[in-house]
């Protein structure tokens, strides 16, 4: 008789360790990537549509060399006031991805300007972390509701979003 009320608690219990679990920031560590010394020769621009409008960016960034998921190379670009753009190139054969997530992302600032790090990432991770606007977000008609810490998974040739965490922009508070 009391292992069932014991059952009970616990089955009513797991469904709050799973949304805290859920409900946990993203991290590095958590996404582990091993690191390579790949080296593709050229960027491959053949196989890489509209890597060509960012010739000198790509090609600077490939011999920078990775920075990111163990074997690719992060290279980011300007786009206006308060908006970057990106590419990920492939180290080992030079095709570049454009993810919809790091085209246009939308950057706030505030009477200290610009966020310090809008975009975060590092060599031996496969995760990818916009602060401001995803530009994955079709409908900015919003922008409060939509600017925050987007949290993504690097799967091969795209980005995946794992979490969203919104919050005000520094000069609205």
């Amino acid at each position: 008789m009391k292992r069932i009320p014991i059952f009970g608690i616990l089955v009513l219990l797991m469904p709050v360790a799973a949304f805290a679990q859920k409900s946990k920031i993203p991290t590095f560590s958590q996404y582990p990537a091993k690191v390579e010394k790949a080296r593709a020769k050229a960027i491959d621009f053949k196989h890489s549509y509209g890597a060509g409008t960012f010739r000198t960016r790509l090609n600077n960034g490939l011999r920078e060399g990775v920075n990111f998921a163990g074997h690719y190379i992060v290279v980011g670009w300007g786009c206006g006031t308060g908006c970057i753009s990106g590419a990920v190139i492939d180290a080992r054969n030079g095709r570049v991805y454009f993810p919809n997530a790091f085209h246009d992302i939308g950057v706030w600032y505030d009477d200290n300007g610009y966020t310090p790090e809008p975009v975060k990432y590092k060599k031996n991770s496969r995760l990818f972390v916009i602060s401001g606007i995803s530009g994955d977000q079709e409908e900015r008609s919003d922008d409060n509701n939509i600017w925050g810490d987007y949290y993504y998974e690097w799967k091969g040739d795209g980005l995946n979003l794992i979490r969203f965490v919104p919050r005000k922009r520094t000069n609205e508070q």
